[in-house]
């Protein structure tokens, strides 16, 4: 093998001196006339890799690449934080006066709806006070109603000059006095009934129930928490942001187009999120931090979320448009910037550096640097420089006047 090796090295290079080399390059493959560097008629750059090669010497293959086309459009101004859950209510409930427990109607972690009774106190004092003070009013009434016939009958006879003016007076004293004991009546018996009130516990509001923490038969001071009761629908969610953002959380306030995505921390259900409007923005920012915090509404339909529940929180404030939006492994980082790979018509590339406006997601918008329709490579940037040439995978139809100057890619 050597030996044909020599000798075909000997028989190209006796060849050349006799035909010289232009007259050799023409009978000699592209491959070979490169290797040997001679020039043949069919070996002269016409493209920029063919360019490239001469400028360089070396030949270069073609490198595979897959590309997607370069869009206008717009993107979502976005924040991320972190937050907890806030309920919108959370009572501990006690009773206003003192007494023994009679009944606990309702279990630990209960569901409740507004007015559920949920402790009942030893009311059979209140209710014997509310007996006989019904009894008096009974009696009272019946009074009244004499004293009212009465003045009725001493007017009448007054009318007819029967009965002096005295007479009737009294009368007038009498019914007036029975009315009024009705009043007395009817106030100690309203008290009464405002008592017995004080020793039932009920709910306040709906929501869910946490430990009782005391058993029939316990007494109950005035103001002892019982139970505390917390609001679970719906709830708010309270994150923080840096006061850079304050200007710009005010402004899509007032514009109607900030809200907020949320989901919990720690869960493993990707679905386990919802999104709600922000409906407050505190008044002050906190100093040591630089922070101001926000508060987002949920309905907490599904229950998803409890009350001091670690949250993971992305703010959208309105959008940012006139930009160009490119899939984000397309955008190489560079210690000046970031550059793009842009292919040409002739299916080469150009290094094309870009100003990046921000990233959501696998997307990317690109302020200047790069066109809409523009052809970028998202898939075998390593191999890539300047001017090399490219063997297109998948690509996008894209109108050729949108395209990179460089030949019209087939």
């Amino acid at each position: 093998m050597r030996y044909r090796n020599s000798l075909l090295v000997v028989i190209v290079v006796a060849a050349g001196v006799f035909l010289g080399r232009a007259e050799l390059g023409r009978y000699l493959p592209d491959p070979i006339a490169r290797l040997l560097s001679i020039d043949s008629a069919e070996s002269k750059p016409n493209s920029e890799a063919d360019k490239a090669t001469a400028a360089t010497g070396h030949v270069r293959n073609a490198v595979t690449v897959t590309t997607t086309a370069a869009k206008a459009g717009a993107l979502p101004v976005t924040r991320s934080s972190l937050g907890t859950i806030v309920p919108f209510a959370s009572t501990a409930l006690s009773s206003p006066a003192s007494g023994t427990v009679a009944q606990i109607l309702v279990k630990d972690g209960a569901e409740v709806t507004a007015g559920t009774l949920l402790v009942q106190l030893d009311d059979r004092t209140i209710n014997a006070n509310i007996a006989r003070d019904t009894a008096l009013l009974a009696k009272d009434q019946a009074a009244l109603d004499e004293a009212n016939t009465n003045l009725k009958r001493v007017e009448a006879l007054s009318n007819d000059g029967a009965e002096t003016r005295q007479q009737y007076d009294d009368a007038i004293a009498a019914a007036k006095q029975a009315e009024a004991a009705i009043g007395v009546d009817s106030a100690t018996l309203a008290a009464d009934k405002v008592a017995l009130t004080q020793t039932q516990v009920r709910a306040p509001f709906d929501g869910k129930l946490g430990v009782i923490l005391l058993s029939p038969g316990a007494y109950v001071a005035p103001g002892e928490d019982i139970v505390t009761l917390t609001q679970m629908k719906p709830v708010y969610a309270e994150f923080t942001l840096p006061e850079t953002d304050l200007a710009l959380a005010r402004q899509a306030l007032a514009d109607g187009q900030l809200n907020v995505s949320i989901s919990p921390t720690l869960s493993q259900d990707k679905t386990a999120g919802e999104t709600g409007p922000i409906v407050f923005i505190d008044n002050a920012v906190d100093a040591p931090s630089g922070t101001f915090k926000m508060r987002a509404r949920l309905d907490n339909a599904n229950g998803t979320f409890w009350p001091g529940q670690s949250l993971r929180v992305t703010v959208t404030a309105g959008e940012q448009k006139d930009l160009v939006l490119v899939p984000t492994v397309s955008v190489q980082p560079q210690s000046d910037g970031a550059v793009c790979y842009v292919v040409r018509k002739d299916k080469t590339v150009e290094v094309r550096k870009v100003k990046v406006a921000f990233s959501v997601g696998d997307t990317t918008g690109i302020a200047t640097g790069l066109k809409a329709g523009e052809i970028v490579v998202t898939e075998g940037q390593a191999g890539l420089v300047e001017g090399t040439p490219v063997e297109i995978v998948s690509a996008p139809v894209v109108a050729p006047e949108t395209m990179a100057e460089g030949g019209a890619i087939e």
